[in-house]
């Protein structure tokens, strides 16, 4: 049976890093996207998302992590991706998302990135 997403926050000097935890599905990803979309209303626009606990991403998830990358970038912002588990990386190696994304090993590579 598959479970929800769970998503934590904290932040990180001016990067605010959302921790999900669980599946990005069709059934999940708005809720992804509408915090995503808040913190980039509140001019929160510097945006680390830790994936490690991430154990299932569906296009539709893939698509919030597209639009979110987008929109922050319209704000002169950021979305970093850090620490996908090995079935999401591969995911996102055949979608081809190493040309719109770093993806990065560590935390702490991430907030570095996001924080510039």
């Amino acid at each position: 049976m598959k479970q929800g997403l769970k998503i934590t926050e904290n932040a990180a000097g001016n990067v605010q890093v959302l921790h999900l935890q669980g599946y990005l599905d069709g059934h999940t990803f708005v809720e992804l996207e509408r915090k995503v979309d808040a913190l980039l209303q509140a001019g929160k626009t510097r945006i680390v998302i830790e994936l490690s606990a991430l154990s299932y991403i569906a296009s539709a998830g893939v698509g919030v992590f597209i639009n979110s990358q987008h929109k922050a970038k319209t704000k002169g912002g950021t979305v970093q991706l850090v620490n996908p588990s090995a079935s999401v990386r591969e995911i996102f190696s055949i979608l081809g998302l190493g040309s719109i994304f770093t993806i990065h090993d560590t935390l702490d590579q991430g907030v570095k990135a996001a924080g510039v």
